[in-house]
């Protein structure tokens, strides 16, 4: 039996060390808890504001060079030679085609400028479904070109809509057009910069609009699939570089030139302020680790210099200095696994409630979402746990080490 261990499971605190090893398993817990908790919830904004993005636009664009996607100007031919190939592409759930055309529409009280998506029939709307307030999905099946349109919420309310409702539009160009809209469903995603300008209408009313052919398009959505996490952004990449090569191996007179972009770059400001979220993650994990080492040094000085005479007895009976550390920090540890058990279940549960039932409410304005989001990922409560309980190991070094000092004719001469 390892005599170390032994030791450190008869050591029981009296009084005062009592008292500190309470504080210290407190403080352990609070800040593995709440360590968890901000890492779940940083992934959380990252994975649902990430795919909340990439639905608007897909994860990854071919543009006209020079020129923004929601272009109206210079077409994209979209029938590009190389496109069954990047169509190929595992990691590819749908490459569609998609037009752009600003719109002017007036309320009773002023004017709503709005950009108009034109898609057609074969692009998905399930993610417009996933956020669908009121009314149903617009259908672009039909032979003729369709005069449905789907709204934001945000936007209905602006201008005093509701489903069923008719809406004039007026495209602005060498002469004004009008067009007579039927809204058939209200979305509200809110992304509070895109959902309130954007709708969705048939693409071929686009095209007419802008005076296209057919497969001319502002550009080409290259939607992934992806959750939003880290594993979605890695495999964004490799897609990007993919298809840059695939583009790359080609005749460039074959084809009209592109560009390629990833949604990161279509939207810098808003994944800036994702990134900003594993600074404030580090800064909490450096200030809760640091509390809680605090709190377990003390605690182990205290029981330390209570147990100061059977340090001295150990030494005297021959016991190495490094074994008898070793005892102390055991016993440490005891008190660490017992606030990291206590910390992982509070801020589990915590967590699992928030995730299913949402009771913490944000602004979306400022938030994006009217939710605090959780992301409960078991390798990362297993990597954060491991990494603090190494941490708070090498922590408890220090003072042990204060064992070195205690000399065995003073101590049991004194007791």
């Amino acid at each position: 039996m390892n005599l170390n261990l032994f030791i450190a499971k008869k050591i029981k605190g009296r009084g005062v060390s009592t008292t500190g090893n309470a504080i210290a398993c407190v403080s352990v817990a609070v800040s593995i808890g709440v360590i968890l908790m901000a890492v779940a919830i940083s992934e959380g904004f990252k994975k649902e504001i990430g795919k909340r993005a990439a639905g608007f636009t897909g994860e990854i664009l071919i543009t006209v060079p020079g020129m923004d996607y929601m272009n109206d100007v210079y077409p994209l031919q979209a029938d590009l030679s190389y496109l069954p190939e990047i169509e190929k592409i595992p990691e590819i759930r749908s490459v569609s085609e998609t037009a752009y055309k600003p719109g002017m529409v007036k309320s009773d009280k002023d004017v709503h400028g709005v950009m108009f998506k034109g898609v057609d029939s074969t692009y998905s709307l399930d993610f417009f479904a996933d956020f669908l307030t009121e009314g149903t999905l617009p259908d672009f099946s039909g032979r003729r070109m369709s005069d449905q349109v789907l709204i934001s919420k945000r936007l209905a309310t602006m201008l005093g809509l509701s489903t069923g409702d008719r809406m004039t539009v007026y495209f602005i160009g060498e002469q004004v057009r009008a067009r007579r809209l039927t809204v058939t469903g209200l979305y509200d995603i809110q992304l509070e910069n895109l959902d309130e300008k954007l709708a969705v209408m048939d693409i071929r009313q686009i095209r007419r609009l802008n005076g296209w052919e057919d497969h001319e398009s502002s550009c080409l959505e290259i939607a992934l699939g992806g959750d939003g996490g880290k594993a979605a952004d890695r495999r964004r990449i490799e897609v990007y570089d993919e298809i840059g090569e695939i583009i790359m191996d080609r005749d460039i007179t074959a084809d009209a030139p592109v560009v390629v972009r990833r949604i990161d770059e279509i939207y810098p400001g808003l994944f800036d302020w994702l990134a900003l979220l594993d600074l404030n993650v580090l800064v909490v994990m450096v200030l809760m680790m640091a509390v809680a080492g605090f709190n377990m040094i003390s605690g182990l000085l205290i029981i330390l210099f209570e147990r100061i005479s059977m340090i001295g007895l150990l030494k005297s009976l021959g016991m190495r200095t490094s074994n008898i550390c070793k005892v102390f920090i055991y016993r440490g540890g005891a008190i660490v696994l017992k606030g990291m058990l206590w910390g992982n279940a509070a801020a589990i549960l915590l967590l699992a409630v928030q995730k299913w039932l949402k009771p913490f409410t944000l602004n979306p304005v400022n938030y994006f979402v009217n939710f605090v989001p959780v992301e409960l990922n078991p390798l990362h409560i297993i990597a954060v746990d491991i990494a603090a309980f190494v941490l708070m190991l090498i922590i408890m070094i220090i003072p042990s080490l204060f064992i070195a000092r205690v000399s065995p004719a003073r101590t049991i001469k004194v007791s």
